[in-house]
This record gives structure tokens, C-alpha cells and sequence, in this order.
């Protein structure tokens, strides 16, 4: 662009020369009284007419053409590239401003993530406070035993059947009663594995708990209430956070909460709006005691099953596993159309069968006898069974000790 510049102030500079030589020497012939400031428009014209056709005026003027047609092309190249330099340097701050924004926006979502991790701690931390405090009983110990005993694809005419598709789709009680052995805790403890499914979905909450008449801190309701509250706080904050309240009020952990204000934080936990449904069950409520007490611990039990289902809570769900004592019938019968007695469904017959049959074609010991004493094991307990696993059980658990001629 310079050396252009230059090459024009150079024409430039020559056309001037060779003009005012023509003006010199035009004024030299004139009349001598003439003075050249006085010079008018006609002498001027004629000059630029001698002027106009000099050929070294005209190559001179075409360069100039020339070379100010160039410097037009060089100035707008010029402002290309530094319209370029200007849009790269602009492209470049917006690449460093998106930088700073997205890594304002990881740092924003690891102080969330951070704040998170700093309150889930906390709330862990709570929640084993709330443990120490309650102190539960662990009816996973129960349930464990339950379901070593299970026999695959035992009580599938069960889960299929209307009673329980309606109790999980509706909140009610569901009442399953069965003889002594009949096997009500094995289904208990599939049922639970059921709901843990929808548990781990995040579909539902739940609490489960097994009465135990071998075990003094699994009879009565002090037990089942604490229990029940720690379950459902650790698989819900809003709950934690109303038992968390509770524990404030009693001067953090300082005193121990009456039966009264446990019921009462319970049915706050099943009453929370908008909340997922809760299942709550409850095996072997005949193991419960019924001896002793006014009330005795198992109608403070069924008291309490009777309180929560007279809350009318769409959510709520309660199953409860028992013999068909009179007390627990007369209590829960007028409750729910939802009962279910283990020792009269076909089901369960078939259930005992496919048991006895899968025992005797697979224990070690069974597999010597003679198959017409396999086909007669099979046959006579399936009818003497009576609706009982638990006695099906014991006896092949006497057969399979027996020499194959002594099975008969």
C-alpha cells in the first residue's frame, strides 16, 4: 500500500512539473506588460488544451489511473484483513467468554454436587442417630430365614391371582391366615420381595416386620412401632425429617418417646401429600402375645392396624400374615374383603406336590429308592398335608434317614 502511494505522489509530482514548464513558456510568448497573477480563465484553458495533447501528460495520467485503481483493490484487501483479524480476534474472545461460562456452569453444578454430598452425609449422620436412639429390633434376620426356605416358583397362583393385584393397586388391608406350617411366612417374605422391586424403582416405599415368639423383642408393639419408623425414614426424607423433628423434641435422643407419640409420627409418615404408595407388613401377628396386659400387646396391635386403616389413605397398604385365631379374625375380617386362607387353595395344594416331588427326585439319598416307594411318598403326604409345607417337611425329613426297604 506504501510503495503504491508513492508511485501516485510520484505521477502526481511529474504531471505538476510538466505543467508548469508549459505555463512558463506560454507566459514567455505573451505580451510583456502581462503580469502571470493576472493570467485570466481563457489563457488558463488554452494551457490545459496544449496540455491535454501532450502524450507524455496522457501516459502519465493513465498510470496514475492505474495506479489509483490499485490502491482502491490494496484499501479494500486492507480492510478485509483487518476485518478478518477483527472477527477472528472476536470469535476468540467469544470462544474465551463460552469458556469462562461453561466452566462457571461445572462450577456451579460440583458446588451443587458438593452441597449435596455435604447434606446427604449429614443426613446419613442423622439417621444413624435416629437408629442408636429407637434402637429396632432387625426383622431382616427373620426375613432371610424365610427366604432360605423358599421353593422356587412356590405361591405363583398367589401373585397372580386378583386378591393381590387388587391390594397393591388400592390402599387396604390384605389378611392371608393359614394352619400352623401352612407357609404363611415363606409368602410373607416374597411378597416382600415383590415390593422391594418396586421399592428399588422408586415406586414405593415400605416396612416390614416378623413377630417372633422365640424372640422377646419381636412380640409386642414398643418394638414394631420403632422398627416400622426407622424403615420408612431411611427410604424417605420427608420421613426422616418428621422423625428427625421428633427426636429434637425429645432433647436430641435425651428421652425415649412414649407408644403414643410413635403412633402419632407414624401416621404423619403415611399421611405426607403427594407421596409414593407405602406398604407395611406384618408376619405371624399370632405370635404376638395375648396372655397378659389390658390391653394385651397383640390388641394393641391390631388397635393400631384398625387406626391406621380407619385413616382412609389412598397409599397405604397393609398386609398382615396370622393363624386364623378368633381374636385376629373377629378384628380384621370387618376391616377388608381382602383375605386369603392359605390351606384352602387349590394353589397351595399344588404348591405341596410339586414340593414333595422336586425333594424326592433330587435328594442324594431319595434318588436309591425304588421308584413305585418315590410315586407312594409323593401320593401320601400331598393328601395328608392338609394345606401344612411345615409338615411335609418334618416327614421327609424323616424318610430321607430311612433305608430304602424301610421307606413303605
Amino acid at each position: 500500500m506504501t510503495d503504491i502511494i508513492v508511485k501516485i505522489m510520484v505521477e502526481v509530482l511529474c504531471i505538476l512539473a510538466i505543467a508548469t514548464k508549459e505555463i512558463k513558456q506560454g507566459s514567455a510568448s505573451e505580451s510583456v506588460h502581462r503580469k502571470t497573477h493576472m493570467v485570466t480563465h481563457s489563457y488558463l484553458e488554452k494551457y490545459l488544451k496544449r496540455l491535454a495533447g501532450r502524450a507524455d501528460i496522457e501516459d502519465a495520467l493513465g498510470r496514475l489511473d492505474k495506479l489509483t485503481h490499485d490502491e482502491v483493490l490494496m484499501a479494500t484487501a486492507q480492510i478485509l484483513k483487518l476485518s478478518h483479524i477483527v472477527d477472528s480476534k472476536v470469535t476468540s474472545v467469544d470462544d474465551k467468554v463460552k469458556v469462562i461460562i461453561d466452566h462457571g456452569k461445572e462450577v456451579k453444578v460440583f458446588m451443587q454436587q458438593t452441597s449435596n454430598t455435604v447434606d446427604q452425609v449429614k443426613r446419613n449422620q442423622l439417621r444413624q442417630d435416629l437408629q442408636r436412639w429407637l434402637s429396632p429390633p432387625d426383622p431382616s434376620t427373620n426375613h432371610n430365614i424365610a427366604r432360605g426356605t423358599h421353593h422356587t416358583g412356590t405361591a405363583s397362583w398367589f401373585f397372580e391371582g386378583s386378591t393381590f393385584k387388587d391390594w397393591k393397586s388400592s390402599g387396604s388391608l390384605l389378611w392371608v391366615h393359614g394352619k400352623p406350617g401352612s407357609g404363611k411366612s415363606i409368602l410373607c417374605s416374597t411378597i416382600i420381595q415383590d415390593i422391594e422391586l418396586m421399592c428399588e424403582a422408586g415406586l414405593a416405599s415400605m416396612a416390614y416386620f416378623y413377630f417372633d415368639f422365640r424372640d422377646t423383642t419381636k412380640q409386642d408393639l414398643h418394638n414394631l412401632l420403632p422398627s416400622l419408623l426407622i424403615q420408612l425414614s431411611a427410604m424417605s426424607d420427608p420421613c426422616c425429617d418428621i422423625l428427625s423433628r421428633m427426636y429434637s423434641a425429645h432433647k436430641n435422643g435425651m428421652r425415649h418417646p412414649s407408644d403414643q407419640v410413635l403412633i402419632k409420627c407414624l401416621k404423619e409418615m403415611t399421611s405426607l401429600p403427594n407421596q409414593e404408595p407405602i406398604y407395611i407388613i406384618m408376619d405371624a401377628l399370632d405370635e404376638c402375645s395375648n396372655t397378659s396386659g389390658m390391653p394385651t400387646p397383640r390388641e394393641q396391635v391390631l388397635d393400631l392396624i384398625k387406626n391406621l386403616i380407619g385413616l382412609s389413605l389412598p397409599n397405604l397398604h397393609i398386609c398382615v400374615t396370622s393363624r386364623p385365631e378368633i381374636d385376629i379374625r373377629s378384628s380384621l375380617e370387618p376391616l377388608t374383603p381382602l383375605h386369603v386362607s392359605l390351606h384352602d387353595q387349590s394353589g397351595q395344594k399344588k404348591d405341596i406336590v410339586d414340593y414333595v416331588r422336586s425333594v424326592v427326585q433330587s435328594d442324594t439319598k431319595m434318588r436309591r429308592w425304588r421308584q413305585e416307594d418315590k410315586t407312594l411318598v409323593v401320593e401320601t403326604l400331598s393328601e395328608r398335608a392338609d394345606g401344612m409345607f411345615r409338615w411335609v417337611f418334618c416327614q421327609l425329613e424323616t424318610l430321607r434317614h430311612c433305608l430304602p426297604p424301610s421307606v413303605r
